[in-house]
C-alpha cells in the first residue's frame, strides 16, 4: 500500500523501518499499514488512494 505525506517529504518512522521519499512510501506488512493510519494527522500521512473528505456544506 502507498502512503504519502503532504507536510514531510523526507519522513522517517525509525519504529516502524518506514522512509518516505519524496513524499511517498510503499509498504506491505499489516501491523505497520494499520500503525501509519494511526499516526497523529499533524505529520500529514494518509494512504495514497484515500480521497479527500466530501464537503457538508451545500453550495
Amino acid at each position: 500500500m502507498r502512503f504519502t505525506s503532504s507536510v514531510y517529504k523526507e519522513l522517517v518512522v525509525h519504529d516502524l523501518g518506514v522512509t518516505f521519499r519524496d513524499g511517498e512510501a510503499e509498504v506491505s506488512d499489516k501491523a505497520t499499514v494499520e500503525a501509519l493510519r494511526a499516526l497523529p494527522a499533524e505529520l500529514g500521512v494518509r494512504t495514497a488512494s484515500a480521497r479527500p473528505r466530501k464537503s457538508t456544506e451545500q453550495q
